[in-house]
């Protein structure tokens, strides 16, 4: 990527793990994009990718799930492309019109019965995103419903849906309390009394819950996040989670960004700082503005790199973890992509001895004198887990010698 006129903060390229690959890159922008620059990215990714068959269908489901998207850029800027994807793509838009209906009928009876029993409830990602940023709720996929409640409202609200025929699937009370929900259309409700599964990304989310903002979600009057904290959320969030692989987290900050030209840019580097999120911001923000052509002041992004550049152990500690939680960052692709000696050694060092206070909330370790056992098991544990794929990649091999020289189909058959 590209630094431009900012400096690159430490470990800015091992992070990059989180970012979408040039493939999903070129169909972000065929989707986001304007006229002419979305029919180059969409002619650059035919000549790259595409050929006869439906490339993009295979079996990234990350890009599968950009097929509402695709096929509202088509319909916008008459991308060519053959029948036989024009009516794949029509047929995943219809069955997504679909389903949007349904989901906002089941999100209504929700959001009503939580209204009228005066729930503090906040709705959060697409299920408030849909129907604020994006031109059409169809073309926002929706998983599930998620709402942040305060604490003591969690079991009271579990309970109440129940009568809306929802079941409960499990309750956390680790790290970030949460309850899910289980509706008999099987559409998952998740309620959650914190933003973040991290607890230091949570610094200021009591700020946040107070600048919360009304809107209409399904045709009813309920609270969303302000444009900026959602930014925050939504880039915080898929930083640490398996969501980045659904590419979702791309296009809802883009639109988050192109819908609120008057975002407060202070307030989101203020927040970021605070709660431990420049440095994975840095890099997802800095591939927004640099790639997608989102609207981001320079000014912005040379000071959130700044910040970042600054970040302490701990921040750097987190953002690594994140990358791998993304399911995108093996400890051998971060290696590789580390740039110098410093940032191999502090890999090294995340991995055997990290910070006490890092490995109390990874471990979930209560009593500090416990914090010895744990520092001489960790290192015994990345042995185990190296030994173990070792050991797998030679079974598999092996496995594979095995059936060529005496192919399954022989006792099958036999």
């Amino acid at each position: 990527m590209n630094s431009g006129s900012y400096s690159t903060p430490s470990l800015s390229l091992a992070l990059s793990l989180v970012l979408p690959t040039p493939e999903e890159t070129l169909l972000l922008r065929t989707c986001l994009l304007p006229g002419d620059l979305a029919r180059q990215a969409w002619e650059e990714w035919r000549s790259r990718y595409g050929g006869a068959e439906i490339g993009f269908a295979g079996n990234n489901p990350s890009i599968r799930k950009l097929r509402p998207l695709l096929f509202n850029a088509f319909q916008q800027h008459g991308l060519e492309a053959d029948s036989k994807t024009r009516t794949y793509l029509r047929s995943a838009y219809l069955k997504e019109e679909l389903r949007s209906k349904i989901f906002r009928q089941i999100c209504r009876a929700v959001l009503q019965l939580l209204q009228r029993k005066d729930f503090g409830a906040i709705v959060l990602k697409g299920t408030a995103l849909a129907e604020t940023v994006y031109g059409s709720p169809v073309l926002r996929h929706c998983h599930d419903i998620d709402i942040l409640l305060p604490d003591h409202e969690l079991s009271h609200a579990a309970n109440l849906l129940a009568s809306l025929g929802f079941q409960r699937v499990n309750a956390s009370q680790k790290r970030n309390p949460h309850v899910r929900m289980e509706h008999k259309s099987e559409l998952p409700v998740e309620l959650h009394s914190r933003l973040f599964d991290v607890p230091d990304y949570n610094m200021v989310s009591s700020e946040i819950r107070t600048r919360s903002q009304t809107r209409l979600i399904a045709d009813v009057p309920v609270k969303i996040l302000a444009p900026s904290d959602s930014l925050l959320h939504v880039c915080g969030h898929a930083s640490h989670s398996a969501s980045r692989q659904s590419l979702r987290w791309i296009a809802d900050s883009w639109f988050i960004i192109h819908r609120h030209p008057d975002l407060d840019w202070d307030r989101l580097l203020d927040c970021a700082r605070r709660s431990r999120l420049s440095l994975p911001l840095s890099v997802m923000l800095g591939y927004l503005a640099e790639d997608l052509n989102a609207p981001i002041p320079s000014t912005f992004l040379s000071r959130l790199s700044a910040a970042a550049s600054k970040s302490d152990a701990i921040e750097r500690q987190l953002a690594l973890r994140g990358t791998r939680a993304a399911g995108q960052g093996s400890l051998k692709e971060l290696f590789r992509r580390t740039t110098n000696w410093r940032e191999r050694v502090f890999l090294i060092q995340w991995l055997l001895f990290p910070s006490p206070r890092y490995l109390c909330w990874v471990d979930e370790i209560r009593d500090s004198r416990l914090l010895p056992f744990h520092y001489v098991y960790r290192p015994i544990r990345h042995l185990g887990w190296y030994v173990w794929s070792k050991l797998r990649a030679f079974i598999r091999r092996a496995a594979l010698a095995l059936n060529r020289f005496f192919p399954l189909h022989q006792f099958t058959n036999s």
